[in-house]
């Protein structure tokens, strides 16, 4: 559920076409997305299937999450995991690296958007409604919220330039 922020300018979409509505494609967006997450998971290589709209929400993206994980899992140990995940940009001292990477919510409604986007100056993921999935083998379920325009984008960058001049990749 991509928020208005991440569609550009153009083409876009027009603000008078997302009011009171979804709309339920956006091109070139779920091979993009597909093809991102199996690089980030290349040494975990999984199953991926994405369906991308765009929603009435300034700014951040909203995920509904179903995953079968390789053996089974409590819902406080799938919290514990995401909680602890560990945070090797704050530990290196890097400007941009949030406090946490993973914010997880035990609240019901959480996340949400409007109130979770800006976590971490909009660099921390916001996790929450962990549950069991009756369909998938050891199936876990959970939504989350990450801000686009920042930690998708310009301040994700700059977090990236710093790590590649700390691990002298690139001249600082």
């Amino acid at each position: 559920m991509n928020g208005l922020s991440g569609a550009g300018r153009s083409p876009g979409v027009m603000g008078l076409d997302i009011l009171d509505n979804l709309i339920p494609f956006i091109p070139k967006e779920e091979e993009k997305v597909q093809t991102e997450c199996r690089k980030i998971l290349s040494e975990h290589p999984a199953e991926i299937s994405v369906t991308c709209t765009r929603v009435n929400v300034l700014e951040g993206h909203t995920e509904s999450v179903f995953v079968s994980l390789g053996r089974r899992a409590s819902i406080a140990d799938v919290r514990q995991a995401l909680a602890g995940v560990r945070n090797e940009a704050r530990e290196l001292g890097l400007p941009t690296a949030p406090a946490e990477w993973i914010k997880v919510h035990d609240d019901p409604f959480r996340p949400q958007p409007r109130l979770d986007r800006d976590n971490g100056d909009g660099m921390t993921t916001t996790v929450g409604r962990i549950r069991e999935d009756n369909v998938l083998p050891n199936g876990v379920k959970y939504m989350l919220v990450s801000h686009n325009t920042r930690m998708g984008a310009a301040a994700g960058a700059v977090l990236v330039a710093e790590y590649l001049v700390i691990k002298n990749h690139i001249a600082g």
